[in-house]
């Protein structure tokens, strides 16, 4: 009887053990099923996020020297592009050759492609922005029948511009967005002609239009993210950089990139375009593991590129010192081969870049911290960049000045070699204050004033007057040419009421009875401009007229 006893609670035990047992796979299939399920949206999704964790593991292996810190990150660069090959992409090539001088390069098969369609007529301007014409019109004209008609057909023109002329819906629900009488995307140009319609993201059309802007510059981010500009196939009637021959080829150019040509600046305006328009709705529907994985992407460039001389692979066939360009020693702040006027840059650390990436590092962290709170790795990346950048700006892009005090060099190459000047494309020095650069070594933007007096001098090498205006040109037109673009910088960044009026007045004579904004002007003749269609500057001139309509109102009044 003792024996059966103790059969009995063998038994039961035994049975309860199977029970939690049970249980426990039970839990354990539950949770997997979970995972899966939440995973499954796509394969490229589960992909992603396959790369985003191996990326982490990455992350945590901790560099004991700034260049082992560039070392990972190329380590990490180079499998995160791999990630989001497609099957008709080829392999990266990452060490230069005859057949491939410019490098990191992606050859792109013109075969089985999948192009996205535009499911749009050319215009796709909703409602609302011609609601919101009508109002500036009502307004303006109120004040001044006369004036307040010019500007009218000024702002109708520049407001409209993007949407009319430029913007095409895909059936990818991507949005690709010319420049104008260049018919390319650059991620640059294609994020600031959308920031005019923050204003109106309650919208529904204009929710689409941007972050279906923001998408399509994800996938052309994977398609390489050292390309400036992109196109979505070649054109029928191509101009001669679209046949692919072997010189363009050996430019880095493929089926998606136009330009393989560097600008940190491009990235930048990629991360500013998705924060701007997450802190205006809090919407996330484009902010994806994809997005993320761009991100990733650009932070693991930014850091590759503080140490390019030493570590970076990128080469292109129109810079010296064997395609690599001049070479520049670290200062923490992160290399572009070229500047956001498609110009090479001289010493390679570009300094209003470099203010703009660490704006908007600190921007994408917020995000990042929000609504991916699980990548705190990243995040700690990315501090440690902003904090590296900040440092060698402070370090090595101030200088004395005999007549101005400290002042932001525009470049340097970390060998005491500082380039004085500004260019009017922004990021510029004098737009730094636009774009929202503070930095706690000039906790009252004293040297951000100082270096705006010199780039609007004559010391300032680019800085031009005549009988019509003044302001800043560039390299990349001829002297004597001011750019609107930097005179409504002048706006931006000062708004008392001589400047505004003396910014509204030179605006005005810009346009030589076209009522659109150029590329630059003939200070002495404005009827002598470069490009009649140029939509970045007139989405900045409809925003200068949206954030100051109140000071322009005044003007036409009482002063015009």
């Amino acid at each position: 009887m003792s024996a059966l006893f103790k059969f009995i609670r063998w038994r039961a035990k035994y049975t309860r053990l199977e029970v939690i047992g049970s249980l426990i796979l039970i839990s354990l299939f539950i949770n997997i099923f979970s995972i899966n399920r939440l995973f499954q949206c796509s394969s490229s999704v589960t992909t992603v996020s396959s790369e985003l964790k191996t990326l982490e593991i990455h992350l945590n292996t901790k560099p004991t020297s700034t260049i082992e810190r560039s070392k990972k990150a190329l380590e990490n660069l180079k499998i995160l592009l791999n990630s989001v090959l497609s099957a008709n992409d080829q392999p990266w090539i990452w060490s230069p050759s005859a057949q491939y001088p410019s490098v990191p390069y992606q050859p792109t098969s013109l075969l089985n492609q999948k192009i996205p369609k535009a499911i749009n007529a050319k215009s796709i301007a909703p409602q609302v922005v011609q609601d919101e014409i009508n109002r500036v019109c009502r307004r303006l004209t109120s004040v001044n029948s006369t004036g307040g008609q010019i500007w009218c057909q000024l702002f109708t023109k520049c407001y409209a511009d993007t949407l009319a002329t430029t913007a095409s819906l895909l059936d990818d629900n991507t949005t690709y967005i010319i420049t104008g009488d260049i018919d390319l995307m650059w991620l640059r140009d294609s994020s600031a002609q959308v920031h005019q319609y923050m204003t109106l993201s309650h919208d529904k059309d204009i929710q689409r239009i941007i972050e279906g802007l923001i998408r399509r510059q994800t996938q052309f981010i994977f398609a390489n993210p050292y390309g400036s500009s992109f196109r979505l196939t070649l054109r029928a009637n191509p101009p001669s950089d679209d046949s692919l021959q072997p010189v363009h080829v050996q430019k880095g150019r493929n089926m998606r990139v136009a330009m393989h040509n560097y600008e940190l600046d491009s990235l930048c305006y990629f991360l500013r375009l998705s924060y701007t328009w997450w802190k205006q709705t809090q919407r996330t529907d484009a902010f994806d593991r994809q997005w993320l994985l761009a991100v990733s992407i650009i932070v693991q460039v930014m850091i590759v590129e503080q140490h390019h001389s030493e570590i970076s692979p990128y080469r292109y066939t129109e810079l010296g010192n064997s395609y690599q360009g001049s070479r520049v020693s670290y200062t923490g702040m992160t290399w572009s081969a070229f500047r956001p006027s498609d110009d090479q840059t001289k010493f390679g650390y570009l300094i209003p870049s470099n203010m703009m990436a660490a704006v908007v590092l600190k921007q994408v962290t917020e995000m990042i911290k929000t609504i991916f709170p699980d990548q705190t790795e990243l995040v700690k990346q990315i501090d440690q960049l902003h904090a590296d950048i900040l440092s060698g700006i402070h370090t090595y892009g101030v200088v004395q000045h005999a007549t101005y005090g400290k002042i932001y060099a525009y470049e340097t190459d970390g060998f005491s070699s500082p380039l004085l000047l500004d260019d009017a494309n922004v990021p510029s020095l004098l737009s730094g204050a636009y774009l929202g650069f503070k930095t706690t070594y000039d906790p009252n933007d004293q040297i951000l004033a100082s270096t705006r007096k010199f780039v609007l001098s004559t010391d300032n090498s680019l800085f031009f007057q005549g009988e019509y205006a003044s302001g800043i040109g560039s390299h990349h037109t001829q002297a004597q040419y001011v750019w609107p673009m930097a005179i409504i910088m002048e706006g931006f960044t000062n708004h008392s009421q001589a400047n505004l009026d003396s910014v509204w007045k030179r605006l005005e004579a810009s346009h030589a009875g076209t009522f659109a904004m150029h590329e630059s002007f003939d200070v002495n003749n404005p009827k002598q401009f470069t490009r009649t269609w140029f939509a970045w500057v007139n989405s900045l001139f409809a925003e200068l007229v949206l954030a100051h309509l109140d000071k322009l109102e005044n003007w036409l009044n009482y002063r015009r």
